[in-house]
């Protein structure tokens, strides 16, 4: 395999991982920003009521998500055999 195929192949392993990451954490950030936002006009200080809420969404945002990422890096793992296994 050439160095030009490596370095694509890397960049495009790298994309795959802010592609499938990136709506997780915009969601997470998201509620963190909203909850943060209702706790400073309620005056409720409460750390662990903003870790629990986005620790919820997050979790929730994952196994809603789970199935499009799992068959984004699916293909791109068909891509890799089908390039490393000549047919």
């Amino acid at each position: 395999m050439e160095v030009e195929n490596l370095i694509r192949l890397a960049m495009q392993a790298m994309m795959l991982c802010l592609y499938v990451s990136l709506p997780i954490v915009l969601i997470a950030a998201i509620t963190g920003l909203l909850i943060s936002f209702i706790q400073a006009i309620t005056s409720l200080q409460d750390q662990t009521i903003s870790y629990a809420i986005k620790l919820v969404v997050s979790v929730a945002a994952i196994a809603m998500l789970a199935p499009w990422g799992g068959s984004a890096i699916l293909h791109f793992a068909n891509e890799l055999v089908q390039l490393a296994v000549p047919s």
